[in-house]
C-alpha cells in the first residue's frame, strides 16, 4: 500500500508544478516536422504521370480493339440459278437477278 501512496503523492506534485517549456525548442522542432513543399509537388507529379499513363493505355486498348462484326441477316438468300445468273431473295423486298459476264473457262465449250 505504501507504493500506491508514493505514486499518488508524486502524481499530485507533478500535476501542481508549472510545466517547463522551451518555446524556442518547440518552434524549432515544429518547423523540422512540417513537410517540405517539394515533396507535395513530387506527389502531384507522380499522380499526374500515373493518370496520363493510364489514359494512354486505355486509348491504346480502345484503338486496337476489333469492332464486332455486323450481324448477318438470315432473311437474305443467294442462289445461283444458271451459269451467269444469280438470284438474291430478301425478306420484304423484290427479288434481285444479277447477270454476270460469262467466264473465259466456259467460252471454249
Amino acid at each position: 500500500m505504501d507504493e500506491r501512496h508514493d505514486f499518488e503523492r508524486q502524481w499530485k506534485e507533478w500535476s501542481e508544478t508549472e510545466p517547463k517549456l522551451d518555446e524556442r525548442g518547440l518552434r524549432r522542432e515544429l518547423l523540422e516536422r512540417l513537410p517540405e513543399k517539394r515533396s507535395n509537388r513530387t506527389t502531384r507529379l507522380v499522380l499526374v504521370a500515373a493518370a496520363a499513363s493510364t489514359l494512354a493505355l486505355l486509348i491504346g486498348y480502345e484503338s486496337l480493339r476489333q469492332p464486332a462484326p455486323p450481324p448477318v441477316e438470315a432473311s437474305e438468300m443467294v442462289y445461283e440459278t444458271g451459269p451467269n445468273v444469280i438470284l438474291v431473295l430478301r425478306e420484304g423486298a423484290e427479288p434481285i437477278y444479277i447477270v454476270t459476264e460469262p467466264s473465259t473457262r466456259d467460252a471454249g465449250e
